[in-house]
């Protein structure tokens, strides 16, 4: 057991330490924003890598259903229609692959994301402002299906980057000592 003299000295001493460096006092802590930022990157992570599964390993079943409903077609007698929906159900097996693989790398750069998020790194509010505003462009793009699904995805990437824009302008994004 410490003397209580030992606790005056060590406690002493870590008030000057304290007064001496005042930088210790004053650590910024993470905005709710870049909370947000890392909770949304984290939802993006597990919708990426649930589309990466879907694309990689069910295309096969997909491209089979299809070329089943394609099979109804009739092509009795001509060679290149019979090859030409064989063709196509390899198309797309291999345009499933793609996204997948695709679906894979964004997970994985989202995932880098949230941890730059919560650590405070000022490059992923940037990259998060940069898809906050494709999305807003392709939500507007998007107008004339209806206002519903526009709105939400508008809404959405406005707060996105709403959250962005105010993790760039907090100290805890900033240099790190």
């Amino acid at each position: 057991m410490r003397s209580s003299s030992t606790l005056d000295y060590q406690k002493n001493s870590y008030l000057k330490n304290i007064i001496s460096n005042p930088s210790l006092m004053e650590t910024p802590t993470r905005p709710w924003q870049g909370t947000v930022l890392g909770v949304f990157d984290i939802i993006g992570v597990v919708f990426a890598f649930l589309f990466a599964i879907l694309f990689l390993f069910l295309q096969g079943m997909i491209a089979t259903f299809l070329g089943g409903a394609a099979s109804g077609v009739d092509v009795t007698g001509s060679a290149e229609a019979t090859a030409a929906v064989g063709g196509l159900m390899g198309m797309l097996a291999s345009l499933g692959i793609v996204v997948g693989i695709v679906m894979i790398g964004i997970g994985i750069l989202l995932i880098f994301m949230a941890r730059g998020a919560f650590k405070g790194q000022k490059w992923s509010a940037i990259v998060s402002i940069i898809f906050a505003v494709l999305g807003l462009v392709s939500a507007l793009a998007n107008l004339n299906n209806g206002i519903g699904s526009v709105a939400f995805s508008l809404l959405l990437n406005l707060f996105t980057g709403y959250c962005a824009f105010m993790c760039i302008k907090s100290p805890f994004f900033g240099p790190k000592q």
